[in-house]
C-alpha cells in the first residue's frame, strides 16, 4: 500500500514485510539500548567560502540548515516506525527545530568518530553527529530505513544540502510527502500471494542457509565466554594507496575477475587460514536491487529506502583461490534474476518465520558486504566554489573520505569494501566484546596479503 494521507499533517503506510524482518532483527537488542545492524556512514569533508575555511559560527549554521534540507528532500530519514505502520508528520517551524535539536549533534572537540559509533543509541529518526576536529559528519539510522547504497546517497544529499544557500523557514513544508520512500513490495507490486514460481524461488533462497552448518569462525578473545554480552561496534581500516590499488584493478582486468569477487575471495582466504574449524567459508552474496526499480527510485531519489537482497554462498577449504575468485565472479556477473526479484515478499516473510522461532544458526565468521562505483554516489565536490586556496568565491564542500558500516552486536563481523577517489578500502566491523583490535588488524593483513598474493601484485 502507498503513503496516505490520515490528516493534513500525518501521512501513514504499512510497513513492509522486508523492513519488518529487519526491524525485527534490529529490534531485539533495544533492551541492551542498542539496535543490530543499524547502518552509519562517516564522511570527512572541508566547507571553504572562497579561499578561506568557513568560520566555526557559519559552519554550524549552515550544517543545521542542511539537516533541514535533507529532511525536506528525503523526509522519510523523519518516519517514525511503530508495530505495523510507518508514521510521518509535516512538521511546523517549532517540530522542525526540535527535531533538529534532537537528531543533530555537534559533538565535543576531543571525541572521535569511532567513540561515537561505539555509543550509538536507538532513534526513532536518523540521526547525525558532527566533530569539529576531525571534520567528520556522521550519519546513522535503522537499517530498515535503508541500506549501504542508501545511506551514502543520503550523505551525498547532506553535503550538496551543506554547500547550498536555501532558506528552509520558505520551504513548502507538506510537499515532502510526495518524496516519501515507499516499500519495496510496493513499487515492485510484489503479490501478497504467492504464485508457484515464487514459492520455489523463496525455498531456493532459504535453502542456502544450510551452508552455515559446519562452517568457520573465528576464535574470540579469552575473556569471551558463552555468557558475554556485546559491547560496542569497533572497526579496524586498511586503505590501499591508489598507486597499488591500480595495480591490483590491472590484474583484475589481466586475469578478467571482477574486484568484488577478488576481495571477496580473498575474505574467503582470511577467514579460512584464521579459524582452525570447517569445512568450508559460508558468506552473504548481497545485490542492490536498485536498478530494478521503476525511476525514481532506481537512483538518488530511493536514498531513505531499503531495496537489497541476498542469499549464502560456500567456498570449500583446500579449494585454491582462483578456485574461489572464479565462483564469485560468475555469482556477482550473474546478479539477480527477476524471480529472485519477485520472490523478496515472500522470502521476507519466511525468513522473519525462521528467525523468530530461533531456528538459525549462531555465524562467527566475517561477512562481506560491499558498494560499488561509490564515485558515483558521492561528489567529491559540491557547491560555486571549487576548494580551498583557489580564490574563486562561493561556498564550495570537498568530500575527502567516506566510510560505511553496521552496527555489530553478535559474533559475526563484516567486512565492507569500496573503492574512492581511486583507493580500494576495507573496513572491518566487529564487537569489542569479542575481538581485540590487534586481532582484527592481523586479520586485515591477512586479507590483503591474500588478495595481492592471488592476483600475483607485490
Amino acid at each position: 500500500m502507498a503513503w496516505k494521507s490520515i490528516s493534513a499533517s500525518h501521512w501513514q503506510r504499512p510497513l513492509g514485510e522486508n523492513e519488518r524482518m529487519i526491524k525485527w532483527i534490529g529490534d531485539r537488542a533495544l533492551p541492551a539500548g542498542r539496535e543490530h545492524w543499524s547502518v552509519t556512514a562517516v564522511g570527512t569533508f572541508a566547507v571553504s567560502s572562497g579561499s578561506e575555511p568557513l568560520a566555526s559560527a557559519d559552519l554550524a549554521s549552515r550544517l543545521r540548515r542542511a539537516w533541514a534540507l535533507l529532511r525536506f528532500q528525503h523526509p522519510s530519514i523523519a518516519a517514525v516506525a511503530g508495530p505495523d505502520t510507518l508514521d510521518y508528520f509535516v512538521p511546523d517551524a517549532a517540530a522542525l527545530a526540535q527535531w533538529a535539536d534532537e537528531t543533530l549533534t555537534v559533538l565535543a572537540t576531543d571525541t572521535s568518530a569511532s567513540d561515537v559509533i561505539a555509543r550509538l543509541q536507538p532513534s526513532p529518526y536518523a540521526t547525525g553527529f558532527f566533530l569539529p576536529r576531525t571534520s567528520q559528519f556522521v550519519l546513522h539510522t535503522s537499517h530498515w530505513r535503508t541500506d549501504g547504497y542508501g545511506i551514502l546517497h543520503l550523505l551525498d544529499a547532506f553535503f550538496g544540502a551543506v554547500a547550498s544557500d536555501t532558506d528552509t523557514t520558505i520551504l513548502a513544508w507538506g510537499d515532502e510527502t510526495a518524496r516519501l520512500a515507499p516499500s519495496i513490495e510496493h513499487v515492485l507490486r510484489l503479490p501478497a500471494q504467492p504464485t508457484a514460481a515464487v514459492t520455489a524461488e523463496t525455498a531456493a533462497c532459504l535453502a542456502t542457509g544450510r551452508h552455515i552448518a559446519n562452517s568457520v569462525g573465528l576464535p574470540p578473545k579469552a575473556t569471551a565466554t558463552a555468557d558475554t554480552r556485546p559491547s560496542g561496534t569497533r572497526s579496524v581500516r586498511h586503505s590501499i594507496p591508489a598507486d597499488a590499488t591500480s595495480a591490483l584493478l590491472a590484474a583484475c582486468r589481466a586475469h578478467d575477475i571482477l574486484p568484488l569477487a577478488a576481495a571477496h575471495a580473498a575474505l574467503a582466504a582470511a577467514n579460512l587460514a584464521t579459524s582452525p574449524d570447517g569445512t568450508h567459508y559460508t558468506s552473504t552474496m548481497r545485490f542492490s536491487l536498485r536498478a530494478h526499480l521503476p525511476p525514481p527510485y532506481d537512483g538518488a531519489a530511493g536514498a531513505a529506502g531499503l531495496y537489497t537482497g541476498g542469499y549464502m554462498a560456500r567456498a570449500d577449504r583446500g579449494e585454491p583461490w582462483a578456485a574461489h575468485a572464479a565462483m564469485y565472479d560468475g555469482l556477482y556477473r550473474a546478479g539477480v534474476s527477476d524471480g529472485f526479484v519477485q520472490a523478496r515478499r515472500e522470502y521476507a516473510v519466511q525468513a522473519l518465520r525462521v528467525v523468530s522461532q530461533g531456528a538459525g544458526l549462531l555465524r562467527s565468521e566475517v561477512d562481506m558486504s560491499s558498494v560499488e562505483d561509490v564515485d558515483g554516489i558521492v561528489e567529491m565536490r559540491h557547491g560555486t566554489g571549487v576548494g580551498t586556496g583557489t580564490g574563486t568565491g562561493g561556498v564550495c564542500v570537498e568530500v575527502r573520505d567516506v566510510s560505511l558500516g553496521v552496527e555489530c552486536l553478535a559474533r559475526e563481523a563484516y567486512l565492507f569494501y569500496w573503492i574512492f577517489r581511486g583507493k580500494m578500502e576495507f573496513d572491518l566491523v566487529y564487537n569489542e566484546a569479542f575481538y581485540e583490535g590487534l586481532f582484527m588488524e592481523g586479520f586485515l593483513d591477512v586479507l590483503v596479503g591474500e588478495l595481492k598474493k592471488g592476483l600475483g601484485v607485490e
